[in-house]
C-alpha cells in the first residue's frame, strides 16, 4: 500500500515537472493599454467663430445663407469620433423677443426661424456654400437642425453637390458616422426667417457641431 503510494506521488511530481517545463518554453506577457479618450472638434479652428448675415424684413420667410464654408475638424489627435449638430432659440441683443425653433422649413412661423446645415468636401471652395435656392436644400438629406443632437451620417446633413475634386460630402465611414482623427468637412447652413418678427436687435442663432464616441 506504501509502494503503491509512494508511486503516485512520484508519478504525480513528475507532472507538475513537467507541466512546469512546458510553461518555461511558452512565457507571455500580457501588454493592457488604457485608453483615455480625447473627443474634440473645432470650426474653422476655434471653439467660437461667428459669420454675419443681414435680413430685410420687407422678405418674409427669407432664405440666409452662409457667406462662406465653415471647416469642422477632428482635432483629438488620434480619437475616431462622430459629430452631431443641434441648435437652439436665437438669443437676441436685448434678451428680448427670442426667435424659436422651426423644425419645417417649409412652414416657420411668427418669430421662428429654422436653420438647415449639410456638409461638403473638405475640397470645398470658400465661396462654395450651395446658393439660396439651390435644389441642395431641398433634397432629404439636407435635414433642419432641431435643439436635440441629430449625428451626421450619409443620410443627413449631406450636402447633394459638395463633392468638390473627388472629395465627398459623407462621413469617413458613411454608415456609422465615423469622423477619423484629422479629418474636416465644409460645412454650410441656411436660415429661413419668420414670417413676420417684432424684434428688431440683432439675433444670435447658434449652431453647434459636438462630438461623441464613436
Amino acid at each position: 500500500m506504501n509502494k503503491r503510494m509512494t508511486t503516485a506521488a512520484l508519478m504525480s511530481a513528475l507532472a507538475v515537472l513537467a507541466s512546469a517545463a512546458g510553461a518555461a518554453n511558452t512565457a507571455q506577457l500580457n501588454i493592457n493599454v488604457s485608453i483615455t479618450q480625447n473627443l474634440s472638434v473645432s470650426v474653422n479652428n476655434a471653439v467660437t467663430s461667428t459669420q454675419t448675415v443681414n435680413w430685410n424684413t420687407g422678405t418674409p420667410n427669407d432664405r440666409l445663407v452662409s457667406p462662406s464654408s465653415n471647416t469642422v475638424l477632428n482635432d483629438s489627435g488620434a480619437q475616431t469620433e462622430r459629430w452631431q449638430l443641434n441648435t437652439q432659440p436665437s438669443i437676441s441683443a436685448s434678451g428680448l423677443n427670442n426667435w424659436g425653433v422651426s423644425i419645417d422649413s417649409s412652414a416657420v412661423g411668427v418669430n421662428q426661424f429654422a436653420l438647415q446645415a449639410v456638409f461638403g468636401s473638405s475640397n470645398t471652395a470658400v465661396a462654395g456654400c450651395p446658393a439660396f435656392n439651390s435644389t441642395d436644400w431641398d433634397t432629404d438629406t439636407a435635414d433642419e437642425v432641431e435643439t436635440g443632437l441629430l449625428t451626421y451620417d450619409n443620410t443627413r446633413f449631406v450636402g447633394a453637390s459638395l463633392t468638390n475634386a473627388g472629395g465627398t460630402p459623407n462621413p469617413d465611414d458613411a454608415g456609422t458616422g465615423r469622423m477619423n482623427a484629422n479629418s474636416r468637412r465644409a460645412l454650410c447652413w441656411r436660415v429661413i426667417t419668420p414670417a413676420s418678427t417684432v424684434a428688431s436687435d440683432t439675433q444670435n442663432i447658434q449652431l453647434t457641431v459636438t462630438a461623441i464616441a464613436p
